[in-house]
């Protein structure tokens, strides 16, 4: 969305710094360094994904905030709507190959 920023994120993923190349297994690995369950972690990152492209939306829709027809609002609500969809996918692609 802006271009000076960089694609790396702040904290990695296990051991994934870009979000284009986590995968389920990187969030295993998160939830095991982080001391947490891996089977809860995906759970709530897969609830967290499906609820917040909705959410998103509500946001920009409400009329308080103004944020809706601005071009840089709908970049980053459509941005979050593909990157939850990309999560989704690939947890649901980790439990199919079990």
């Amino acid at each position: 969305m802006y271009p000076t920023l960089s694609v790396k994120m702040a904290m990695k993923i296990g051991s994934k710094y870009k979000f284009s190349e986590v995968q389920a297994r990187h969030w295993g690995q998160f939830a095991e360094s982080a001391g947490l369950s891996k089977a809860q972690t995906v759970k709530r990152v897969m609830s967290v994904a499906k609820a917040l492209p909705s959410a998103a939306r509500k946001l920009q829709a409400d009329p308080v905030r103004c944020f809706a027809g601005n071009a840089l609002v709908e970049r980053i609500v459509r941005l979050i709507e593909q990157r939850c969809a990309l999560t989704i996918t690939r947890l649901h692609e980790s439990v199919d190959e079990r």
